[in-house]
């Protein structure tokens, strides 16, 4: 079915960003041009946390009537649940403004049902790129996670729950950057000789292509394998490159629409 046009409503897509590392905001901002170019929305928008537009100063910059507001994180956390909807003055999925306009919340991509087969399918890719039997191999799931008490780990778990129950790889790991099992420890967490990490990040960013690269014996813009601590490694790109997240998107709104419409 092809997606329903809403040339009244405008789409707001909110990305992390960064002041050091502009490859950070460059798949949400790619993603919003080719949302635009489909002519779906009235006004299509990117903002950001951490770099210009600012997601505060969003409600500036469109002036529809009614806004969709995606975040396009990879999880579900402190960002999504608290920082967001303070910043931009969200007070739950349905907001109505002061002004009249209604803001409508959705769910963050990375917590969209299709995202556990989008992780497997890059995993996949790279077994059948190299020849790998899957059941020797350790799909290694790397998430943020958070320092804040309670961690944000649940998404990734719950991904990897869902991608542990085919039982297609040997095994199944999770690992976070900022709380435990940290990524660092990955020689650790895995049972497998073959590993193949798969970043539960949206861009590449600092993150992806500085910090955990070099985890795994690799280089910026390498995928490996590399051979490490006695595992061969291979390393992919962050999720907001597939195609697919454009679909996820649209499917985010529309629940969104329909949870408010009920509500």
């Amino acid at each position: 079915m092809p997606p329903t046009p809403r040339p009244h409503a405008a789409l707001v897509l909110v990305g992390h960003g960064s002041a050091r590392n502009a490859d950070s905001s460059a798949p949400t901002r790619r993603l919003a041009a080719e949302i635009a170019a489909r002519g779906l929305f009235g006004e299509v928008l990117a903002v950001f946390h951490k770099e210009a537009p600012f997601m505060a100063d969003a409600f500036d910059l469109v002036s529809a009537h009614e806004v969709f507001v995606v975040p396009n994180f990879a999880g579900e956390g402190y960002y999504t649940r608290e920082m967001i909807p303070a910043r931009m003055g969200l007070t739950g999925r349905l907001t109505r403004r002061e002004d009249g306009r209604r803001i409508l919340y959705t769910d963050p991509v990375g917590t969209h049902p299709r995202i556990a087969a989008l992780l497997r399918r890059r995993a996949d890719d790279v077994v059948a790129a190299h020849g790998l039997d899957p059941a020797e191999t350790c799909l290694l799931l790397v998430g943020h996670g958070s320092s804040r008490p309670g961690g944000s780990g649940g998404t990734a778990e719950a991904l990897a729950a869902r991608i542990r129950a085919d039982g297609r790889y040997g095994q199944v790991a999770t690992a976070f950057l900022e709380q435990a099992p940290f990524v660092a420890d990955w020689p650790a967490l895995v049972n497998r000789r073959d590993v193949i990490g798969v970043p539960l990040l949206i861009a590449q960013g600092l993150h992806g292509s500085e910090d955990l690269p070099p985890l795994f014996g690799l280089t910026a813009g390498e995928t490996g394998p590399a051979d490490i601590h006695g595992h061969r490694v291979w390393y992919c790109r962050g999720i907001g490159h597939d195609p697919e997240i454009l679909d996820i998107v649209l499917d985010q709104v529309a629940a969104c629409e329909a949870l408010a419409g009920a509500a």
